[in-house]
């Protein structure tokens, strides 16, 4: 997919409908939910420079969903009723093209809960890794300075090592 406006054109050159719009952003999702949990395979190795590659990857994919959504609510406002997107898809005369959107959209439900529980647990894998390195961290200038370790530790270090003992 070289670029979204490309794929949102058919053979004769017009605009796509709604349906390939959903399509084209769950498409967009399925690649953003491997890219999270690429994330959190290197997050869990705790190697930086392939966490800095996925995160371009990643800014890139989202100027796509981006641009993808943009297309989404220009088929949306071709329809001059402005409805919600769930009451439009009740509205389809065509039961075969409402099955097709209705499956899309709850595709893109679950894609959005399931990239969400990921993000939230690399959330936490960030937090836990940046926690330990200010233990460390501390660990390394406390001994450093050669004084009464027990003095150096703040108490927020004291938290850490309990954490992590």
């Amino acid at each position: 997919m070289d670029s979204v406006n490309e794929a949102f054109e058919n053979s004769s050159g017009e605009t796509n409908t709604l349906a390939d719009a959903l399509h084209m952003l769950v498409d967009l999702h399925i690649t953003l939910l491997e890219s999270a949990k690429k994330k959190q395979e290197i997050l869990v190795s705790a190697e930086i420079n392939p966490l800095l590659a996925i995160m371009a990857d990643e800014s890139q994919l989202k100027k796509k969903v981006n641009q993808a959504d943009e297309m989404r609510m220009e088929v949306l406002e071709h329809d001059k009723s402005y409805l919600p997107l769930v009451k439009l898809i009740e509205q389809q005369p065509d039961g075969k093209t409402k099955d097709e959107l209705e499956a899309q959209l709850q595709l893109l439900v679950r894609l959005f809960d399931e990239i969400l529980k990921v993000n939230k647990l690399n959330q936490q894998l960030l937090q836990q890794s940046l926690t330990y390195t200010k233990f460390v961290i501390g660990q390394i200038l406390g001994k450093a300075k050669g004084s009464n370790r027990e003095e150096k530790i703040s108490e927020d270090a004291k938290e850490y090592a309990r954490l992590f003992e």
